[in-house]
């Protein structure tokens, strides 16, 4: 019993410490690993085979309901023509993931006084020379091209916000499993959330009844499970991975593992493979 206590205090107390610990960094470099991985052909085969059918009948359905509440009568030919030219070759290039898979992207951040420098290599010798330019203070970004080691503003693209957030969102801590991560103290933390499949659609949603919605809830709202070791010393509010403010505003992650909790067999990793910050 003592010996239990004495490692509660000695948890509690080192735990304290590292929370006093936290630091806003302003110079150095991290760069993350982002690869994707399928672990089971089988079970992701299976996930396809059964999930298939289903989501044909689901666009039929949701076909002839979008159609009848505005009045017109479905064409069933058109319908089935359009699933066997457009709708089924899509769905072999969404849901099986070996067709789209990438190669693992190094994902660098280079931190300075005023800015920060973003990049996504896949190789050494990657050729890519697209460098984003964070502004420190106001947050704004600028996409630019590495020439000749000048940096030269690339009007023809655009940044992306770079928090979101998810009301569809559970967070559980799992502050007795501990990792420690390039030296910093770690504990595991699953995220789940929903993404709604209409939310880009929002017009197309008030066409389809409720009953519809419920019969096939497990396909327009899966749940994605990630794990993450995440530590609370460094306070830093970009990441390649996840863009969640519930996320970003408590901790920081080092090493995640995601499921879309659609597809089985299939996973998205990003770890840390260097941070050198102060």
């Amino acid at each position: 019993m003592k010996q239990t206590l004495y490692l509660v205090v000695l948890f509690t107390f080192t735990f304290l410490q590292g929370q006093n610990k936290k630091t806003s960094p302003k110079n150095g470099k991290i760069i993350f690993s982002v690869e994707q991985n399928v672990y089971n052909n089988q079970k992701l085969d299976s996930s396809i085979q059964v999930k298939k059918p289903v989501i044909i009948n689901m666009f039929k359905e949701m076909y002839n309901e979008i159609s009848l509440s505005q009045g017109l009568t479905p064409d069933t030919i058109a319908l089935n023509k359009s699933i066997e030219t457009k709708i089924l070759p899509s769905l072999d290039l969404i849901l099986d993931p070996r067709k789209t898979i990438k190669p693992a992207q190094k994902h660098i951040y280079k931190l300075e006084d005023s800015i920060i420098k973003y990049q996504i290599k896949t190789s050494p010798l990657d050729k890519n020379n697209q460098v984003t330019v964070i502004n420190r203070s106001t947050g704004i970004q600028k996409n630019y091209m590495l020439q000749d080691s000048i940096l030269v503003l690339d009007e023809f693209t655009i940044s992306v916000p770079v928090k979101d957030s998810n009301k569809n969102l559970k967070i559980k801590e799992y502050r007795e499993v501990t990792k420690n991560i390039k030296g910093f103290n770690c504990f595991k933390i699953i995220v789940t959330r929903t993404e709604p499949f209409f939310k880009p659609f929002n017009s197309i949603e008030d066409y389809v009844s409720n009953e519809f919605k419920q019969k096939y809830i497990d396909y327009l709202e899966p749940t994605s499970q990630q794990i993450l070791y995440v530590t609370e010393e460094i306070q830093f509010k970009y990441h390649p991975f996840i863009n969640l403010s519930e996320v970003l505003d408590k901790y920081y992650p080092l090493e995640i593992i995601s499921t879309n909790g659609f597809i089985d067999g299939f996973e998205k990793k990003c770890t840390v493979e260097e941070i050198q910050v102060n």
